[in-house]
């Protein structure tokens, strides 16, 4: 699944987002270099907040893998902070934007510290 096919189908699964991305993320780890290019080649072209949440975990997954982030993901963000997990309370989000990788932060959106690691 490439990342634009991920947000479509993200967008779609309403509040399970989480499912589609995590099946994105298992995606890319499975592939060689030239394919995960190929994965995140398609921009995604309008900031919003899964948009920047799949940009952040593009840039993320790219800098692990040791590959150019592409241009598209320097564009994209979250208009207003997104939490990609319910954090209802004010401890929660301050501890989330605290500890969110910088690819999250930069982009408006935050995240557990480990929000890439998959048992």
């Amino acid at each position: 699944m490439t990342a634009h096919e991920c947000l479509a189908l993200a967008k779609s699964h309403g509040t399970h987002y989480q499912l589609i991305i995590n099946s994105f993320i298992d995606d890319f780890r499975r592939v060689d270099a030239e394919s995960q290019r190929q994965l995140v080649a398609d921009p995604i072209e309008e900031p919003g907040n899964l948009e920047g949440l799949i940009a952040a975990t593009v840039s993320a997954l790219c800098r692990e893998a040791d590959i150019t982030a592409p241009d598209w993901v320097q564009d994209i963000y979250s208009p207003s902070p997104f939490f990609a997990f319910p954090a209802r309370s004010f401890a929660l989000r301050i501890r989330l934007m605290l500890e969110s990788p910088a690819p999250f932060k930069i982009r408006n959106v935050f995240v557990p510290e480990n929000y890439l690691s998959r048992a």
